[in-house]
């Protein structure tokens, strides 16, 4: 209970804390030195070792195991999404999302086959970004931090708390969440080979590669919390800015 109330004790400091946007214009970009500043490391650092790193180890891995590792960390994440669709009021899919965690983890090997699909219960990603949407919270500033990359004030926010609210972390061994730290790692690997066309052109091909990255990154995740398209369709928007 102590560290729920330390989690939403940030929460509210943090958003409270948060510029609010003009929501008509794609120009707000409050913290643009810093993100500029961050971006310059992140080009090169992507080109010369994420990029690289990523074609890699796609084309050494084959898509079944890459496949089976993004099942296993999808469905242990489902405990704390859970929550989620719960702060957000979504009856349903909480018990969806509770029954494809059961179903998976007993049927699927742990996760690793992702047996629930076939019986009509798909993966539908939730984090504390969706929920403080639906609360009404304002996304604040754009933000891109060095070697990580591009969100909002309220990306990461909600990105610190989902942490801090997945009960795997509470009720797992070590060893356990040790390996979901490693499985989540090699998908992020897996979603840096998988986006590597669209972020080629936004980071590497454009002539302003940081508006590039941030217009899609603003407009694909305006869309996605509206019921739209998803982060994983990165488009190079710039041209039409």
């Amino acid at each position: 209970m102590r560290s729920i109330a330390i989690a939403f004790g940030l929460a509210a400091t943090v958003a409270g804390c948060v510029p609010a946007p003009d929501p008509s214009s794609l120009d707000h970009d409050p913290f643009v030195a810093q993100n500029q500043s961050a971006h310059r490391l992140n080009v090169p650092v992507d080109r010369t070792v994420y990029g690289p790193g990523a074609r890699a180890y796609g084309a050494v891995v084959p898509v079944e195991v890459r496949h089976g590792i993004r099942n296993l960390r999808n469905n242990w994440r489902l405990p704390g999404q859970v929550i989620q669709y719960g702060l957000q009021g979504r009856g349903v899919a909480v018990a969806s999302s509770t029954t494809r965690f059961l179903v998976n983890t007993l049927l699927g090997l742990g996760g690793l086959l992702d047996v629930a699909v076939d019986m009509g219960l798909p993966y539908d990603e939730t984090n504390f970004d969706e929920t403080f949407y639906r609360w009404g919270l304002p996304e604040g500033g754009y933000v891109e931090l060095p070697l990580v990359g591009p969100g909002t004030q309220r990306d990461w926010t909600g990105y610190v708390l989902d942490q801090a609210l997945d009960p795997t972390w509470y009720v797992l061994p070590l060893a356990a969440t040790n390996a979901l730290l490693a499985l989540g790692g090699l998908d992020l690997v897996n979603d840096r080979y998988e986006l590597d066309a669209p972020l080629q052109a936004l980071m590497h091909d454009s002539a302003d590669s940081y508006n590039a990255l941030r217009l899609s990154y603003i407009q694909n995740m305006r869309a996605r919390l509206q019921g739209g398209t998803d982060v994983e369709q990165l488009e190079d928007v710039y041209a039409d800015y």
